[in-house]
């Protein structure tokens, strides 16, 4: 009998977790595994398509506003309906409620997940008083498995990290100058001319504001130089009217959530990260895939994937003078970017992948399944063994 698996997580928009979400659905066997996904709001989202797409059933659990107690009863009786023998919780509004309720539904394995670093002291005030309720925390990196620990004082053994993975063959480095060209049109880009690109929810954490600023520097250097941002949020009006207060309209393009990436980057000559805290970015793993030269902040989990000097080059966060530099640098020597690019893209094949992420997930399924029986043993499986306290070098 296939295992029955419940994933919470707060909404089905476009955003990271969601995305790694919707990857690891796609890889996990069906023949194993069956999988429901439930969110607090947003099933008709972007990703919540997607979910739909491979043939997976998505509830919305219709939370209009936070913390809404009807909302928290449709899950109980989701869950004592379906009675899953595992329940994956994804991102703090799911973890929390999901701990309480799954245990008063009497769900045998309850998993969270710590996706940041930093969730602030009343978070983590809450994740201390009910983490006892988890049987393991997923964390996406080791920087957030540390800060698990280290905030709700669970025994170490508790967390492993399990970094977040991709199919790199979905992203194809160097394209045709037509299929450069052609994407750059459907941007409302000059086809010529260096494209630096960033993808990301607009939003304090990722640091646009520092991006703008030092484009404005490079700017003066390169004047053909344009960028574009991809992604949606409350910051985009503020962002914009930053651009325009630094002369910058014509050369910033604001192209709104996306889920064809993999065709947007081929057509950038680099990749810039500038956020302030991070916990394994998607956006920088797709970038490194496509063969991109990177320039990140050298915040939580982007120093687990980015190796200075090797693969992209680390700026502190919140220096966008700083960024401005390493972004001119890379643009004055393109055989540079290029070396890194293609070194970054090997390192993303060894180690981030979504069959090595899947592999990883399902071992933690199969181990606690045989800790915590529920009345049918698991069959042996063979997957690969995340091991905590460790980075890839």
């Amino acid at each position: 009998m296939p295992v029955k698996v419940l994933h919470l997580i707060t909404e089905l928009n476009v955003g990271g977790a969601e995305m790694v979400l919707a990857r690891l659905l796609g890889r996990l066997g069906r023949d194993r595994f069956d999988p429901r996904v439930a969110c607090w709001y947003g099933a008709r989202g972007m990703v919540g398509r997607r979910i739909r797409g491979l043939d997976i059933p998505v509830i919305d659990l219709n939370m209009t506003a936070k913390w809404r107690w009807d909302a928290f009863c449709r899950l109980y009786r989701l869950l004592r309906r379906f009675r899953p023998h595992i329940l994956h919780c994804w991102m703090f509004h799911a973890n929390l409620p999901g701990r309480i309720i799954g245990r008063m539904a009497g769900v045998p394995i309850i998993i969270t997940s710590r996706r940041i670093s930093t969730e602030g002291p009343f978070r983590d005030g809450l994740n201390r008083l009910t983490a006892g309720l988890d049987d393991r925390v997923i964390a996406v990196c080791e920087a957030a498995r540390r800060a698990e620990i280290r905030a709700t004082r669970v025994p170490p053994e508790k967390v492993v990290t399990i970094h977040n993975g991709l199919d790199p063959d979905r992203f194809h480095p160097c394209p045709s100058p037509q299929e450069r060209a052609r994407v750059r049109r459907g941007l409302g880009i000059s086809p010529k001319g260096p494209l630096i690109g960033s993808v990301g929810r607009l939003h304090a954490q990722k640091g646009y504001s520092d991006l703008l600023t030092a484009l404005a520097v490079v700017s003066r250097q390169m004047a053909e130089v344009r960028l574009v941002i991809v992604g949606e949020g409350k910051l985009r009006s503020a962002l914009h009217a930053q651009a325009v207060r630094a002369g910058l309209s014509d050369r910033v393009v604001f192209a709104g959530a996306r889920l064809d990436v993999p065709d947007i980057l081929p057509a950038l000559d680099l990749f810039v990260l500038p956020s302030l805290y991070e916990g394994l970015p998607n956006a920088l793993l797709e970038a490194m895939a496509a063969g991109l030269p990177v320039v990140a902040t050298g915040v939580d989990g982007t120093r687990e994937v980015v190796l200075n000097g090797k693969t992209g080059l680390l700026v502190p966060p919140g220096a966008p003078e700083a960024l401005a530099e390493a972004i001119g640098l890379l643009m004055e020597h393109p055989d540079l970017g290029r070396k890194m690019g293609a070194a970054g893209r090997e390192r993303i094949r060894r180690h981030f992948s979504i069959a090595q992420m899947a592999g990883q997930t399902a071992w933690v399924y199969e181990a606690l399944l045989k800790i915590r029986p529920d009345g049918s043993p698991p069959e042996p499986a063979s997957y690969p063994e995340p091991v905590p306290g460790s980075a890839p070098d």
